[in-house]
């Protein structure tokens, strides 16, 4: 394997996405103080403009740093859907970084909800939680826009967010797993796998009894053949598909069993690649566990191998 220094060892400032013309050039540290004393309207203005004024992805992120009234806030600004879909330690932090602004969040939450929250995920890590957030919906927002310019601008910016987050979270706080998977999808979606797969990994050594990883993980191996492969397309997709099942069989090992995310895709995988009892196995342990998507119980259910009275009750 040709030797390369991994994108985890690179200070912060340096994580940089390619591609982007101008703006992107800023380091990370000095293009967060900018933003900073943007307003927040212009944040709004900014993501829409690109539109109006068709530029390209990195010259809109230029302008958008160099323009704007001289006020405080942070440039991102969540939707109502968005921000209601956030985890509650998102919101606390998001409302927190922007208390004291002319924001439509900022200090929603009592001093006491915020050092609760910053005590639970570590002050390390709570301090610059804000991107990590905002590359959550950076990462959503490219999937569904079909302009490639502004697919590209909201990609980099998931990515520029979710590692300045990453680089500096503790990774034994109770998110780092939860970072490790956005931006391992985040570099999935940019065409890096090897690199989605290096910072999952990293996750999983940060805390190995965290199945979130591992269940990223085997859907990076469902995706794509193993490296290398030279047998016949439909031999290699198997060839993933066991690898995949490999991986969530060692998570269903570290969990004890206890997790309905592994039991439900370890499911999937095993009737993908033809093995009904024991698909049918950890469906039945998957809904037992309070599994919500009916998804795996769908699929059993159109080839005769799901069966209601035998499925254990649903605490």
């Amino acid at each position: 394997m040709p030797c390369r220094k991994s994108l985890l060892n690179w200070p912060p400032a340096l994580l940089i996405p390619q591609g982007a013309a101008v703006g992107v050039s800023f380091s990370i540290m000095w293009y967060h103080q900018i933003f900073r004393k943007r307003g927040a309207a212009t944040g709004a203005a900014c993501h829409d403009g690109r539109r109006r004024l068709g530029l390209p992805a990195g010259a809109l992120l230029a302008l958008c740093v160099l323009s704007g009234p001289a006020q405080a806030a942070w440039d991102f600004i969540p939707t109502p859907l968005e921000w209601e879909s956030w985890p509650l330690y998102c919101r606390v932090q998001y409302s927190w970084v922007n208390n004291g602004f002319e924001f439509q969040y900022g200090g929603r939450y009592s001093a006491e909800v915020v050092e609760n929250w910053l005590k639970t995920v570590g002050k390390e890590t709570f301090i610059g939680l804000h991107h990590y957030c905002a590359s959550i919906h950076f990462l959503n927002r490219a999937r569904g826009e079909p302009e490639p310019n502004m697919h590209r601008f909201e990609l980099e910016r998931a990515w520029t967010d979710v590692m300045y987050s990453f680089v500096r979270a503790d990774p034994s706080s109770m998110v780092y797993p939860n970072m490790a998977v956005t931006a391992a999808q985040v570099r999935l979606e940019m065409g890096k796998p090897d690199e989605s797969e290096e910072i999952l990994q990293r996750g999983i050594d940060a805390q190995p009894r965290r199945p979130d990883a591992y269940v990223m993980m085997a859907l990076l191996y469902r995706k794509q053949p193993p490296p290398g492969c030279k047998e016949s397309p439909l031999d290699c997709k198997r060839s993933g598909l066991q690898r995949a099942r490999d991986v969530l069989a060692k998570a269903n090992d570290v969990t004890a069993g206890q997790s309905a995310e592994v039991q439900y895709n370890l499911g999937l995988l095993e009737f993908e690649l033809g093995d009904m009892d024991a698909a049918s196995e950890s469906a039945k342990k998957a809904y037992a566990l309070g599994y919500p998507l009916p998804g795996l119980k769908n699929k059993l259910t159109r080839i005769g191998r799901w069966h209601e009275a035998e499925a254990p009750a649903t605490p």
